[in-house]
């Protein structure tokens, strides 16, 4: 979701959360550690307990909700990785304050948890470090996997959102600061020296990075079919080998990359989101092949390439239950799961 309305969202649910704590929930007798599916990550809405992990396990074919335990999630869990069989979540919290990291197993688990940066929005794992950007700071916390000790932040660009690396470099996503600056580049850090390297130009407010099938860097900026791009990055030396200017459906966020040339995306443009679009690199032809819901929105995306399916996460709007969507490459619907309690997914991760 765009900041604009995450912000008020906050604000709205700053009340709420002010008084509660976090109560004990019942961990679903359920092994998930060998099995296949997808983690869904539901940011919440305007009530306290509305955030929430899932997880659809293929074997069974069921969608298990509320799995994290003890406790539960806090206010706008928004990042999530899966990284040596294990998931790290980050959590925003109140607005203009620290947010938190935490560890779990397959199951859900906490293994360790540690409070880091300002309103912390996304992660990424690299040379035994996690990277996490601070949107309100500036700057990208440094936290070492295996023991969660903070290790420092690194300024970056205005806002950094997504967050991606590739070997040992980190690629930053600076965007725009509500009412304030805007940016329009990505900022790269080695993960080993814990420095920035380089800054990369692209256009105002990418919100989109992942991995080519080629190993490339991909960026995306959003904007109508005028004004979107998705840049190609070569990402030893930074520079644009290609760019995508005629997404005639114009481009959100989150970016799938499924086998050959062929990627997914979500169309619309910096204020909201449409359909799911297909777009081959090769011959720069688009199609939709999943279309704006006629009410609520297509939030989140993840593609599994091996099994065929596309992960959809549908928001009907920011007071119910969310809805795990899983399509056929094609675009046509296979399942429709509902996130029962859980809120606005933003996240998936795909478990293979």
């Amino acid at each position: 979701m765009k900041k604009v309305l995450l912000i008020l969202i906050t604000l709205l649910v700053i009340i709420e959360y002010s008084g509660c704590s976090r109560d004990e929930i019942i961990t679903p007798n359920v092994e998930v550690i060998s099995s296949k599916g997808a983690y869904v990550l539901c940011e919440g809405g305007f009530s306290a307990g509305t955030s929430m992990l899932s997880f659809y396990n293929k074997t069974t074919d069921s969608l298990y909700n509320n799995i994290f335990n003890p406790g539960s999630l806090g206010l706008l869990p928004d990042g999530m990785i899966f990284n040596d069989n294990n998931l790290f979540i980050v959590e925003q919290g109140n607005f203009g304050s620290s947010g938190k990291l935490y560890k779990t197993d397959t199951n859900g688990t906490q293994l360790a948890s540690v409070n880091v940066g300002t309103n912390p929005y996304s992660l990424t794992a690299a040379f035994s470090k996690l990277f996490i950007t601070n949107g309100p700071s500036n700057n990208v916390s440094i936290v070492d996997k295996n023991s969660f000790a903070v290790i420092g932040n690194v300024g970056v660009g205005i806002y950094p959102q997504e967050i991606l690396a590739i070997g040992n470099n980190v690629f930053v996503c600076n965007t725009s600061e509500f009412g304030g600056g805007t940016d329009s580049t990505v900022t790269v850090i080695d993960a080993q020296s814990n420095s920035v390297t380089a800054t990369i130009q692209v256009r105002k407010t990418p919100s989109a990075l992942a991995i080519s099938s080629d190993g490339k860097l991909l960026v995306g900026c959003p904007g109508d079919s005028n004004t979107a791009a998705i840049f190609k990055i070569d990402p030893q030396t930074f520079n644009k080998i290609d760019s995508f200017t005629n997404l005639r459906f114009g481009f959100s966020k989150d970016i799938s990359v499924l086998s050959g040339q062929f990627i997914l995306y979500i169309g619309g443009n910096v204020y909201a989101e449409a359909g799911i679009i297909k777009y081959d690199l090769t011959n720069r032809i688009s199609s939709e092949i999943i279309p704006q819901p006629t009410t609520g929105l297509n939030y989140c995306l993840a593609a599994n390439n091996e099994e065929n399916v596309i992960y959809v996460g549908y928001l009907p709007n920011f007071s119910a239950s969310g809805k795990l969507q899983i399509y056929n490459l094609s675009g046509t619907l296979q399942k429709n799961l509902t996130i029962f309690g859980g809120v606005a997914p933003r996240r998936i991760v795909v478990k293979r």
